[in-house]
């Protein structure tokens, strides 16, 4: 019971970080603090969960482990999905982080 709930309340922390940075174009945010307090909340939650089932620190690396994986594959969902909404467009212009330009070195993506 507690293993399902750690591992649902990292996972539902990581996407409420995720969600909560300006940079993530999978849905509108109106207010990312309450994301960002709403993760930190979460994240405590699945913590002490997986505290409880598997001990201090054995809990520790497994919550981390659940919340580092859906830390990485909300990314790679947001870049895949813009791939796929872009259609016909050429793909090479598509990637993560287009549009970012350099301060002050005059180099741009």
């Amino acid at each position: 019971m507690f293993t399902a709930l750690y591992l649902v309340l990292a996972l539902a922390s990581a996407c409420a970080f995720y969600l909560s940075c300006r940079h993530q174009r999978l849905c509108r945010v109106t207010r990312p603090r309450r994301l960002r307090r709403a993760g930190v909340l979460l994240l405590a939650l699945a913590w002490g969960a997986a505290w409880r089932t598997l001990g201090f620190w054995g809990g520790g690396f497994a919550m981390l482990t659940a919340f580092m994986l859906a830390a990485v594959v909300l990314p790679c969902l947001n870049a895949w999905r813009d791939i796929r909404l872009a259609g016909s467009k050429d793909r090479k212009d598509i990637h993560v982080g287009s549009g970012i330009r350099y301060r002050g070195s005059g180099i741009s993506k």
